[in-house]
């Protein structure tokens, strides 16, 4: 019985094994091959990002401005970047497992430290000779200090991710290599394969750098910039639990101009694959999508055509250090130029920074046109008469005798303009608001401003977008300043006298506007209606409102524009009257009061040692000066009760005058009517303001470039405008 029982547990043990032995032989013999690939399979590498291509930047007329071209980057694994930068031990750590076997006779953690820190040290060396041109020099102290400023970088954005999550971990950017020499053509990524291949922290991979039509260098302001993905942008990410979206640090991202008001149309979304170690794919690839493209209202020839004018003009006055000129559609407000004077080539920012940031004079970096904000001077008194017209404080018909000063008593303060060069002050007699405007008269404004009183007046500046934003879509924009009576007391801490409304009535004191919103004033004189501007196209249409101003009003206000320029006794007659046979020019010159800005600081300090010092440094404002101190002396401390300006631009006054002065001229092409003057039945198409920095009298200065202006608006855009104005009903004129 025992003996049956046993043999039957054999046999079933035997049974068991063979089947054991038979599966053995099904997976190793038979089937082995199969096996050992999803064994391979199984051995995934990385799931690998795929870039998206970023959106391109059009002008209106559909020209490319913009647009991503394909490159390579030199990357270096973040590992190496840690260890080089403060010898980090878990890099260390994770380099050994990588690399041991690079370094063979490295037997111990300390003698693979030492080889590595020499296999960095000779790497920097190779690559500073490799990519070093006489344009643009390298050192090997220089890529390592940029591996280093990688390294901060990632570890603040580790710090902006740990404190949404609320908990420290790594960042997927530890994982990753870094761009060290970023924008490899294909001939610098061979060579950079050829010669570097000893070092297998180092990687060559496809990227794509931002490429610029010739017409940018002078639209630089207003296409903006990209740059590297920051703390502060992985901090506000609006995707930050989306891979495929979300802010990675060698990632572009806009900072300026359109490439940062239109983030969310350029950016695409990062495609992935997964594959193993044989190259084969085990899953499906999901495809990167692709930015969209912009366009943006500027017509690109119009701006390349105006920058060189109005450089000619900047460059042929001895103190300008720059100027603007903006022009609108006046119908729509689309922005159809809009030119900061001097501009900066972006397609070699990176090489020109320094220079670029220093010239405190000339300001290349700043984007006039839309960031700066000055006394508007006598562009802003059609404005003045049409709020004493709104107030019913004067009519069309009121006049007021211009004697030259406006107190009998006082007869060297609120004076008329003076007559330019020859010391003597403009006497225009009885005048109405035509005559006035035509002859820019300062009392007739003085009186007005001090009858409607500063609240009335920074009221109806208030209607017309003065004090706030102008609309336009960049960040850059400014709002200018409507000093409000409460503005005054808490910004300046003055009590509100009948002196600030006169001031204000001619464009100086504390009123400041930007050249775009200048020019959005001239629109509103052409058609009588506010409206925002814009620059980028498909956006929703913006409100739009009409001033409470008769047709009497408009007429008596837009003669005097009209005779400003076209009759002897208007103040730009003879600097800008303009022929043509189907437009006249319409404008108002300015010369509003400037004052020299810093142009460096004598900071003085206290180095490491405790010894005291002095610095000059280029910088147009305090604060900014401490930080760039700060920055070009690391251990010294300044003293900063005791920092101050060691220049300013212009370094003296004009020969004629005690003062400097910004030169303006706003205005719009009105169409002719039969009898050759100014056919006010008509809506004009477009408007526009110029602006020189120091550039004295703003009928001398700006006269001829209005002009020239002119003449290159209808040459650009002649098809469109030499067509006709827009008829309107009878009263909104």
């Amino acid at each position: 019985m025992f003996d049956r029982r046993l043999r039957a547990i054999l046999v079933m043990f035997g049974l068991a094994m063979a089947a054991i032995l038979t599966r053995l032989v099904q997976l190793q013999v038979v089937q082995g091959s199969y096996y050992r690939e999803r064994a391979e399979r199984s051995l995934l590498l990385k799931p690998h990002a795929l870039p998206f291509v970023r959106g391109s930047i059009l002008d209106r007329t559909g020209l490319v401005l913009v647009s991503d071209e394909p490159c390579w980057d030199l990357c270096l694994d973040y590992d190496a970047i840690a260890f080089d930068a403060d010898d980090d031990s878990e890099s260390l750590n994770r380099l050994r497992r990588r690399w041991k076997s690079h370094f063979p006779e490295a037997a111990d953690p300390e003698s693979f430290r030492t080889a590595m820190h020499d296999a960095l040290a000779t790497m920097w060396v190779e690559l500073a000779g490799t990519f070093s041109t006489e344009k643009a020099p390298l050192t090997p102290e220089q890529l390592r200090d940029h591996a280093r400023e990688i390294h901060e970088r990632i570890q603040r954005i580790r710090e902006a991710v740990a404190e949404r999550r609320g908990f420290d971990s790594p960042v997927a950017e530890e994982r990753q290599p870094h761009a060290i020499i970023p924008a490899l053509d294909g001939s610098g990524q061979i060579v950079a394969r050829e010669r570097l291949s000893e070092y297998p922290w180092l990687h060559i991979e496809p990227a794509s750098r931002r490429a610029y039509h010739p017409y940018a260098a002078a639209m630089a302001h207003v296409l903006g910039r990209t740059g590297r993905v920051d703390a502060e942008a992985v901090a506000h990410d609006p995707n930050p639990d989306d891979p495929f979206v979300r802010y990675l640090a060698d990632e572009d991202i806009g900072i300026t101009g359109v490439e940062a008001a239109a983030e969310s149309q350029l950016r695409g979304r990062r495609g992935r694959e997964a594959r193993d170690r044989s190259g084969n794919l085990v899953e499906d690839i999901i495809e990167a999508q692709h930015g969209g493209n912009v366009t943006i209202t500027i017509n690109a020839e119009l701006q390349h055509r105006l920058y060189d004018l109005l450089g000619e003009t900047v460059e042929g006055e001895p103190y300008s250090a720059g100027g603007a000129i903006v022009v609108l559609d006046v119908a729509s407000r689309e922005v159809l130029a809009l030119v900061s004077y001097p501009s900066y080539d972006p397609a070699h920012f990176n090489e020109d920074y320094s220079q670029l940031r220093d010239d405190t004079v000339h300001l290349p970096l700043w984007f006039r046109a839309i960031a700066s904000r000055y006394p508007p001077g006598s562009t802003i008194k059609p404005l003045t008469c049409l709020a004493g017209l709104m107030s019913g404080k004067i009519t069309t018909e009121t006049r007021v005798d211009c004697r030259g000063y406006l107190f009998p008593e006082h007869r060297d303060r609120w004076r008329c303009w003076e007559i330019h060069g020859e010391g003597v002050r403009m006497a225009h007699g009885p005048v109405n608001v035509t005559e006035a405007l035509m002859g820019s008269c300062n009392i007739f404004m003085y009186t007005v401003g001090g009858e409607l009183g500063v609240q009335y007046l920074t009221g109806v500046y208030d209607m017309v977008g003065i004090g706030r934003h102008s609309g336009i879509e960049l960040g850059e924009d400014n709002e200018g300043i409507n000093p409000w009576p409460s503005w005054l007391v808490n910004e300046k801490g003055t009590p509100v006298t009948a002196g600030h409304a006169r001031n204000f009535a001619i464009g100086q004191g504390e009123l400041a506007l930007t050249p775009v919103q200048v020019a959005n004033l001239m629109a509103t004189y052409a058609d009588g209606y506010y409206q925002p501007v814009t620059i980028l196209r498909g956006g929703e249409a913006k409100p739009r409102w009409r001033l409470p101003v008769s047709s009497e009003q408009w007429l008596a206000v837009r003669k005097g524009i009209y005779g400003v320029v076209n009759e002897p006794a208007g103040t730009a007659y003879r600097y800008a009257h303009f022929l043509d046979p189907d437009y006249v020019l319409c404008g108002k010159t300015g010369s509003a009061t400037a004052y020299p800005w810093p142009t460096a600081y004598r900071v003085p300090y206290v180095d490491a040692d405790g010894m005291p010092g002095e610095a000059i440094v280029p910088a147009g404002a305090r604060d900014y000066a401490i930080e760039r101190f700060k920055f070009d002396y690391p251990g010294a401390t300044p003293i900063e009760d005791e920092i101050e300006i060691a220049s300013r631009w212009p370094e003296e006054p004009p020969p004629d005058s005690e003062r400097h002065s910004h030169a303006w001229f706003g205005g719009y092409l009105q169409r002719k009517s039969v009898t050759g003057g100014a056919d006010f039945s008509q809506t004009p198409r477009v408007a526009f303001a110029l602006l020189v920095e120091f550039g004295g009298s703003g009928g001398r200065t700006t006269g001829p470039l209005a002009m020239e202006v002119s003449s290159t608006l209808l040459d650009v855009l002649g098809r469109d405008l030499r067509a006709g104005g827009v008829a309107v009903e009878r009263g909104s004129r």
